[in-house]
């Protein structure tokens, strides 16, 4: 059997011209990677953060994650409790992070109807904060009712290896009752893939609603990725601390939660492979809280009257 007949010299050039050009990307975007100083590297990303009276977390949220991230952008709106002080002073303190005001009112994610004529939706918020972050860079979506291990968020980073990667977060639900830390019983881990390492590539935020009526409405932001990306999952990196909040810590029971230290009666098998014991060491947990002294935890106190 003959071989088939050789390309023409021309398709050859084509092909050896194609070659070149995807390599010196590659090589391109290798470089950019590896250097956790150049601003399109993964390894440096804008952290993306909005706030809404968080003093209970805010400083011990924003001093967690300096290990990893040297700059950001911080939004706020309608702070009554401190947030919008502290947030300055750690913009003053560390240059990199600039904080913005978003002048409107903003509907929760439980409102009214009639709201909406009034306040602007989280979507909008949201577009606010994001128009601040360079176009082709990172960003990491970071939570101020969350505190981070800096190491294992930074190790995170090195996940990346290409502009279509995107490293998605879970996280563990905690609450502190009289200074011990416990485990939200229904639902010690979030993981609705909102959370996210990713390239600002024409990203931007919608309305996504739940359910609705003629009173009210249940809605939240949603994140539009408008290319192809590669699915990313990492180890846990942070504490979720959501009903510290004010508003929020005045309904919380106890009955809902479990000690820290009964973890594996709740904690999915699949999501315990990927927490390192250290995330669930109660002392280091409360560190971030108490960073003046040696912690040493109280007794836990009863889940019911032993009388």
């Amino acid at each position: 059997m003959l071989p088939p007949p050789p390309l023409p010299l021309r398709l050859w050039r084509i092909y050896w011209t194609i070659l070149l050009k995807v390599k010196r990307i590659f090589k391109m975007e290798n470089k950019i990677f590896l250097n956790p100083l150049h601003p399109k590297s993964p390894k440096n990303p804008w952290a993306f953060i909005r706030v809404c009276n968080e003093g209970e977390t805010l400083q011990a949220s924003l001093n967690s994650i300096l290990g990893a991230i040297n700059r950001g952008v911080i939004v706020y709106n309608e702070c009554t409790d401190g947030s919008e002080q502290i947030i300055h002073q750690f913009c003053k303190e560390n240059s990199g992070f600039r904080c913005f005001e978003y002048p409107f009112q903003v509907a929760q994610v439980h409102h009214l109807r009639c709201e909406r004529e009034r306040k602007k939706g989280l979507k909008d918020y949201y577009n606010f904060a994001l128009k601040h972050i360079p176009k082709g860079e990172w960003l990491i979506k970071i939570d101020a009712d969350q505190i981070y291990d800096a190491q294992k968020l930074k190790e995170s980073f090195a996940l990346v290896s290409s502009f279509q990667d995107v490293v998605f977060y879970f996280r563990l639900n905690l609450h502190i009752f009289e200074g011990r830390v416990y485990l939200d019983k229904t639902m010690p881990i979030s993981d609705p893939y909102d959370h996210w390492l990713i390239c600002n590539q024409g990203l931007y935020f919608k309305e996504d609603i739940q359910e609705e009526d003629e009173e009210n409405v249940f809605s939240w932001e949603l994140l539009q990725i408008p290319f192809v990306y590669n699915t990313l999952t990492t180890n846990l990196n942070t504490w979720h601390f959501s009903q510290l909040k004010i508003g929020r810590r005045e309904n919380v029971e106890i009955k809902d939660f479990v000690p820290l230290s009964q973890y594996r009666d709740v904690i999915p098998k699949d999501y315990l492979r990927r927490i390192d014991l250290d995330m669930l060491d109660e002392r280091r947990i409360l560190s971030f809280f108490y960073p003046q002294k040696s912690y040493i935890a109280p007794p836990p106190p009863l889940l019911f009257d032993a009388s």
